[in-house]
């Protein structure tokens, strides 16, 4: 009998040992798990700021060539506004990357030429008001280029710095997930196999019989009730770590919000939630995406100050909603009904709010899981957005908002290849305002504009949804139209010059003389079968569109 005791004593200190080795082996596994999610939430950071510093300076490069180009005040206050932003932006580069010595270095030369290039747009400033467009154009010179080239080259250093250590990350997760499932499926057998022993031993211990399987009961419960609680976060660990992954592979704000959805929805199938985005301009958020029955229903829209968890800028939990202090909750269905406000906050501004509610208090529990979900999502949605004002910056023209000449030339050819491979025609326009220079010399070069943005938004108003319409340059314009016919090309040629001649244009409150727009029409195949041929037919058109007096259309000839 005593020699079953020891066994039973020393069976259950193994089993002991074992489960206090696999527990601590999981907890050092979910630690680094956390570990490299914030790490991939800081690099994600950087590479954030790093785009939005270089958004803000092309902001201000673009307004400034606003205001040389125009004269225009809100120019220059769009030029100061997105100045501000820039050294606060290079000083939290610099912080975020305080840990890394060569990103360090390259922030401290980032920090230089930007400062350098702030120095040499506010030189062009001093020129423009002391010698006028001519001493600022005078003052762009090459250095200008050399600065900005620097700018971009450091920046895709450090990018691409930044995304190597995600790629070192992902394979540090990839490890850490490796050594949790090693431990779950070697560790919780072998421990299991001690306890059967144990209670084998136990059951021939006649005389306490009863308190041994008793106690080996208790101890199988608490067990499995601790193993299962581990396996549980380590299994949200692991869809977080995944869903991080794919939150950078999104192409767009919405399909980030989906895969938020699919996530929480699965982490809490009961629990039902909401998120919602802030507008551009700051003023309400609106319900972008829905999951699951409310509880406690959440208005559509929103004010800031009717949630305090946008007032405060963190989460506001609450048990019971029937007392809750969030005006936007109604509609509550019974007692008991738990409600969370997760703000979405990205570089310091609001993004938006996930709203949750459940009959179920418990998700209550797992709001770290939730929150680290709703801070690596606003994280995607602002480099998303940053994305989306890079590339409309980087083929749109910001005068008359349409597409820019590097754009054409691209557009173009992919448009003339396609017709091409499907034996369909593509009609191109070229068109020029008449008589444009005599009219900036007396209505000086803000008449100009007004005139050049208002025919814009003409061409635009007059282009089917395929249609390709691009500023060429100064008072020239380009309308490509994809499968058009010579005949309808011609006629829609003629639609836009009656519209121009009918086209009236307001400026400093007074009405400005009318003009008129002369246009040369080229057809693929018969009048070329590249984009620069039908460039060089359409303008051939347009100069003896020109020649025989203006504001009139003439087809391309054959050569």
């Amino acid at each position: 009998m005593r020699k079953i005791k020891e066994r039973t004593r020393f069976g259950l200190l193994i089993a002991a040992l074992i489960f206090i080795g696999i527990g601590a082996g999981i907890l050092y596994g979910a630690q680094r798990l956390i570990i490299d999610a914030r790490s991939v939430a800081h690099t994600n950071a950087v590479m954030a700021a790093l785009d939005e510093m270089e958004a803000r300076l092309r902001d201000a490069e673009s307004a400034q060539r606003g205001y040389l180009l125009t004269g225009r005040v809100e120019y220059l206050v769009d030029y100061h506004g997105s100045r501000e932003h820039v050294p606060a932006l290079v000083d939290r580069i610099a912080t975020l990357v305080a840990d890394n010595p060569i990103q360090t270095r390259r922030a401290r030369a980032l920090r230089a030429h930007t400062e350098l290039r702030l120095h040499q747009m506010a030189n062009t400033l001093l020129r423009y008001g002391s010698d006028g467009l001519v001493g600022a154009r005078a003052s762009m010179g090459s250095d200008v280029l050399q600065t900005s080239s620097a700018i971009r080259r450091i920046k895709a250093q450090m990018v691409s710095d930044e995304r190597l250590l995600l790629e070192r990350r992902a394979t540090s997760t990839g490890y850490s997930a490796n050594v949790l499932r090693a431990l779950a499926v070697l560790g919780i057998p072998l421990g299991l196999t001690v306890i059967l022993s144990v209670y084998v031993l136990l059951v021939r211990e006649i005389a306490r019989r009863s308190e041994a399987e008793a106690a080996a009961r208790d101890v199988q419960a608490r067990l499995r009730e601790g193993n299962a609680e581990l396996e549980h976060k380590s299994a949200d660990l692991r869809a977080l770590s995944r869903y991080g992954g794919m939150l950078q592979g999104c192409v767009d704000p919405q399909e980030a919000l989906q895969l938020t959805s699919r996530l929480l929805s699965t982490l809490r199938p009961g629990t039902a939630g909401t998120i919602y985005r802030m507008r551009n301009s700051q003023d309400y958020a609106e319900a972008a995406i829905h999951w699951g029955r409310h509880s406690a229903t959440s208005a559509e829209s929103l004010l800031p100050e009717a949630c305090w968890a946008l007032r405060r800028n963190q989460p506001n939990l609450s048990p019971d909603a029937a007392h809750s202090h969030c005006p936007h909750v109604s509609g509550v269905q019974h007692d008991g009904v738990a409600t969370a406000c997760v703000p979405l906050m990205a570089q310091g501004a609001q993004i938006g709010l996930l709203y949750l509610s459940d009959d179920d208090d418990g998700f209550l529990a797992r709001m770290d899981i939730i929150e680290a979900a709703a801070e690596q999502l606003s994280m995607a949605l602002s480099n998303l957005s940053l994305r989306e004002r890079l590339q409309l910056q980087s083929i749109r023209e910001p005068l008359t908002g349409l597409f820019n000449r590097r754009y054409l030339e691209e557009s173009a050819t992919r448009e003339l290849a396609r017709c091409a491979r499907r034996d369909l025609p593509l009609s191109l326009m070229m068109l020029d305002v008449d008589h444009f220079k005599a009219f900036n010399d007396v209505h000086g070069h803000a008449g100009g504009d007004a005139v050049l943005a208002q025919f814009g938004k003409l061409l635009a108003e007059h282009s089917r949804g395929e249609d390709i319409a691009c500023r060429y340059g100064g008072e020239e314009f380009t309308l490509i139209l994809p499968e058009a016919p010579p005949a309808a090309a011609l006629q829609r040629a003629e639609a836009i010059r009656s519209a121009v001649e009918a086209m009236r244009v307001q400026h400093m409150g007074h009405d400005l003389p009318p003009v008129t727009v002369s246009i040369g029409v080229a057809s693929f195949p018969a009048d070329g079968n590249t984009p620069d041929a039908l460039l060089r037919v359409a303008d051939a058109a347009l100069y003896r569109a020109k020649h025989n007096g203006r504001n009139c259309v003439e087809p391309a000839r054959a050569h």
